[in-house]
């Protein structure tokens, strides 16, 4: 698998990450080499006929060895982050060609012409599942009624023709006799890129065919590239496997 479409900004290295020699501003993060620059300063500068006790010394020496330890689980911590990273970014370049479900929690863009391949997973039997349509001020714009529906997946199209482009919100809406629940749409589509996040706030995102970026940790489930998911009427097993 060629690794081509896995962008991807600079990554920070251990170095970058942990600045040596440096103190903040307000002097709160100091690193043994300011501890041995000050204790220096006081054996210069102390008065020969009051010299510093001995124990100030080995209090001074104990708080070093304990900013020392501090600085190399941090350092180790830093290293360790990135090596997680790296696992995950080898790990996510075999999603490439793969086809996933992701859960659909933010806004989705729907472009005219455009039909996206959703899906409803159905934990129990439904007697009505209807799908509302939000658009990005909070109004319903649209309802998907599917009626009836047993426990499964259940297949949904969303038709961009008809609720014409912009960014609409997906809430499922279930009833069985007097329960009525509320659950997030699922999407199916093919990966077509791992784009790598050097911002710690901001996950690694996919991009998916036809839909453009979300998150991996939207992630649900995932097939083989010429695996197509099921309408759940047919009651065949979904031939995606859990993470």
């Amino acid at each position: 698998m060629s690794l081509a479409r896995v962008q991807s900004s600079n990554q920070p290295s251990a170095d970058d990450a942990m600045p040596q020699g440096t103190v903040s501003k307000n002097g709160m993060n100091p690193n043994k080499n300011d501890f041995m620059t000050m204790m220096v300063a006081q054996i210069r500068n102390q008065n020969p006929l009051n010299p510093m006790d001995g124990t100030q010394y080995l209090t001074q020496l104990g708080m070093m060895s304990a900013v020392s330890s501090l600085e190399d689980v941090k350092m180790g911590m830093v290293n360790l982050n990135i090596g997680m990273s790296n696992v995950e970014m080898l790990q996510s370049t075999n999603l490439i060609g793969k086809s996933v479900l992701m859960e659909v929690k933010d806004a989705l863009e729907v472009k005219e012409g455009q039909k996206l391949d959703g899906r409803i997973r159905l934990d129990k039997a439904a007697d009505n599942v209807k799908v509302a349509v939000y658009d990005e001020d909070g109004k319903l714009v649209d309802t998907l009624h599917l009626g009836p529906q047993p426990a499964g997946l259940v297949k949904v199209e969303i038709d961009g023709d008809k609720l014409g482009a912009g960014k609409y919100k997906f809430e499922v809406l279930g009833e069985n006799g007097s329960d009525a629940w509320s659950q997030n749409m699922l999407l199916a589509a093919k990966v077509q890129a791992f784009h790598i996040s050097n911002n710690p706030n901001i996950p690694n995102q996919l991009e998916l065919a036809g839909v453009g970026k979300m998150s991996v940790y939207d992630m649900c489930e995932i097939a083989d590239s010429d695996t197509m998911p099921v309408m759940a009427q047919s009651r065949k097993p979904f031939p995606f496997s859990l993470i």
